[in-house]
């Protein structure tokens, strides 16, 4: 084959080989590799360059906007700058959230002559991953049975390949993946190839209870709770809101029969007990989050309309922590851990509804609540936000951006 820098542009063949192997990389790298990560969303990026997309037409009334839902939260950021002090903390803000508006580039560059087969198998690589690493998790496990579920009266989880709220997300969007693979993937043509994908699904489903994160459950049970909600009204068959005391039914039985769901979910209670009570949550994981949640909003509230700056909130928390709580420990200082409260503290209520309005503006599209694993991305980064900071890291900005952005693809992919 005969190519050249001028003709890049107009290969589909490269291009869609190309977005492959920039696909692979990055999702090898959310579970092995951070630099990885890097190299694959940047070989993403580099598709707008390759095709010359700048000479494209932008259309404001096609569904080409709904990739770009976050960049707003970027440009916010940027703007935060202007009534920050430390300017060295507020540029790795602005660094980690530049997937944000640089990935949907790439992927709106790519759009149109991305193959389905292409986007399937990035599908498929991603669910096996996420089965591999959990069956790993799933070994030790089984190895170390009464150490580990012991382990979960005191704030311990199964060892994870990466952090474990952001696998435990990861796995929950891989479940939904899975469903959309066997029913919809060009690439599965026999059953026993769609009965091996239905089975990681299950395993990775199973897991999950076993794992016991809350993020994860969370996101696992939300995410079946809207589509359900969402399949229910367009197609108007109540007779499947069955399900909903079924999954609840079964949740509850994990809880009695799964020991590490069971443990979790007791020291949750008494965690947040010590919390309530007014108690010192030095090592309490639950009540540390929910002390950082009562600080960052008691920060945010001495500034309520522009926030203390996006550069400024670490700052801020930690001179809370050293004046009003010198019963914490230095290690556990928390930023807040809650995007929310976070974009709250930074931005003030400005910044807090012109995100909320970011989060909103995808559900008014009836094509994504109705695509399970477009689906899936939104409502576990959404339930996510709840509890961590998700958009403040490099993993967290991979779950929502490029997790998006290929279900995203997925939907719109030339067959």
């Amino acid at each position: 084959m005969n190519l050249s820098f001028k003709n890049i542009h107009s290969n589909t063949s490269f291009l869609n080989s190309w977005f492959l192997i920039a696909g692979i990389i990055a999702l090898v790298g959310i579970f092995f590799s951070r630099a990885m990560i890097s190299i694959g969303m940047i070989g993403i990026v580099l598709i707008f360059i390759l095709t010359k997309s700048w000479e494209k037409s932008f259309s404001f009334r096609s569904t080409d906007p709904i990739l770009f839902f976050l960049a707003p939260i970027l440009f916010i950021y940027v703007l935060g700058g202007i009534w920050t002090e430390n300017h060295s903390y507020w540029l790795d803000r602005i660094v980690v959230k530049l997937p944000l508006l640089f990935l949907p580039l790439g992927a709106w560059a790519i759009k149109d002559i991305l193959r389905q087969c292409t986007i399937d198998l990035l599908i498929l690589i991603f669910i096996s991953l996420c089965a591999a690493t959990a069956l790993g998790s799933f070994v030790y496990y089984i190895l170390h049975f009464k150490e580990v579920t012991e382990s979960y009266k005191h704030a311990k989880t199964i060892p994870t390949i990466i952090e474990h709220i952001r696998f435990s997300l990861l796995l929950a969007v891989a479940v939904f993946a899975s469903i959309q693979a066997y029913f919809h993937s060009n690439l599965l043509t026999t059953k026993k190839q769609k009965n091996s994908v239905a089975a990681l699904g299950l395993f990775i489903f199973i897991f999950l209870h076993v794992l016991s994160i809350r993020s994860g459950l969370l996101a696992l049970y939300a995410t079946g709770f809207v589509w359900l909600i969402v399949y229910v009204v367009q197609s108007g068959k109540k007779k499947f809101l069955l399900v909903l005391p079924a999954g609840l039914g079964f949740l509850v039985l994990m809880y009695f029969f799964v020991p590490s769901l069971h443990n979790k979910a007791n020291y949750m209670v008494r965690d947040i007990s010590q919390f309530a009570t007014g108690k010192s949550v030095n090592n309490y994981s639950d009540g540390n989050r929910l002390l950082s949640m009562k600080i960052g909003t008691e920060v945010g509230l001495e500034h309520p309309i522009i926030g203390v700056g996006s550069g400024d909130v670490q700052d801020a928390m930690s001179a809370v922590y050293k004046n009003e709580y010198p019963d914490i420990d230095k290690r556990n200082w928390l930023i807040p851990h809650n995007q929310f409260v976070y974009m709250f503290t930074a931005l003030g209520s400005i910044g807090l509804l012109i995100f909320i309005a970011c989060l909103i503006y995808p559900l008014f599209n009836r094509d994504i609540l109705s695509d399970i694993f477009c689906l899936a991305v939104l409502v576990s980064s959404y339930t996510s936000f709840l509890s961590e900071s998700t958009l403040e890291i490099q993993q967290g900005i991979v779950l929502v951006s490029l997790m998006f952005c290929l279900a995203y693809l997925r939907k719109v992919a030339v067959h």
